[in-house]
């Protein structure tokens, strides 16, 4: 069965503002959800990746985009 932020499609929009540093503050700003929502889904990610702190999945979020951007600016070579 699929999480309920998996349904509601912010998942990925919520991992890849956590990789660029955004406070849940910006993030619930940006994507135009409540703040406590953003909060309960970074909470969710950390227990679903067992990733121990939000440090952690920052870079874990800023690794997977830049490894993502640049094998893109590879293959476009």
């Amino acid at each position: 069965m699929r999480a309920f932020y998996e349904k509601l499609g912010v998942l990925g929009p919520i991992y890849r503002l956590v990789g660029k540093g955004f406070s849940d503050r910006e993030i619930a700003g940006q994507l135009r959800l409540s703040e406590p929502v953003v909060t309960n889904c970074i909470a969710w990610m950390l227990h679903s990746l067992k990733i121990g702190d939000r440090a952690k999945l920052v870079g874990d979020a800023f690794s997977a985009a830049h490894a993502s951007t640049s094998g893109a600016s590879l293959r476009a070579a």
